[in-house]
């Protein structure tokens, strides 16, 4: 397992890398809190199945593509796997998109 400071390391090596880092962060826990409201609205009795929009709305524009798939064509559950993987899969095209290019490191040799 990575280290914190490995990570902080890897993210410095971009021009923005700490911005990205901070934006597709904050995704990626907005993409899990939406999951996690879904999978509790799920298991209430008087639910009407309304909760799901949340995870659809937070995971446009790839959530089109995923509702797209007939429910009859996959097991129980499986939307909402593949909704989560697309948010996921966004948040990392936004820290792809958002790093900028990486910073001219010169060695200490060469100065």
């Amino acid at each position: 397992m990575r280290s914190v400071r490995s990570v902080f390391r890897s993210v410095s090596r971009y021009r923005r890398g700490t911005l990205a880092f901070v934006i597709s962060g904050v995704y990626v826990l907005l993409v899990i809190a939406a999951r996690v409201v879904v999978e509790v609205g799920m298991r209430q009795p008087d639910d009407q199945g309304l909760s799901a929009v949340m995870l659809i709305l937070v995971t446009l524009p790839l959530s089109w593509l995923v509702m797209m798939i007939p429910g009859e064509a996959l097991p129980d559950g499986t939307h909402l796997l593949l909704l989560t993987t697309a948010g996921l899969m966004q948040a990392s095209l936004l820290w792809f998109l958002l790093r900028g290019r990486r910073k001219d490191v010169s060695s200490p040799e060469e100065k």
